[in-house]
């Protein structure tokens, strides 16, 4: 066979157990990433209920501009069907239990500074 195949474990021949894991420089790196996965610690609890995919879209990205990762839940009904009003185009953005209390703080701090910034006043 060649060299390529013996890349392939399982399909062409055996690895042996003795050989190091292809996959041990990519463990590293990615050990210090924040994912959702690994534990019940880490569990994708939902921190924003979105009216519409568009405001779950922008919720998502500004908690990724924090470095939060969040994905949407509810987005593949309202682009299947074209809900994009009431109670079934509800989008919910989610992101890992140990980051929620963080990514609240951001949204809540947004909310209060959009609740404080009154429109100018038109002069007549």
């Amino acid at each position: 066979m060649s060299a390529w195949a013996d890349n392939f474990p399982g399909l062409f021949r055996r690895r042996n157990p003795m050989d190091e894991s292809p996959l041990t420089n990519a463990e590293s790196d990615t050990a210090s990433m924040t994912t959702t996965g690994g534990g019940l610690d880490n569990e994708p609890v939902v921190v924003w209920e979105a009216a519409n995919l568009m405001e779950a879209q922008v919720v998502k990205g500004r908690l990724e501009s924090e470095g939060i990762p969040a994905l949407i839940r509810g987005e593949a009904l309202a682009t299947i069907y074209g809900l994009t009003a009431g109670n079934l185009a509800v989008a919910k953005v989610l992101v890992p239990a140990p980051l929620a209390d963080k990514a609240l703080a951001l949204l809540v701090d947004e909310t209060d500074a959009d609740e404080l910034t009154e429109p100018p006043e038109a002069t007549h």
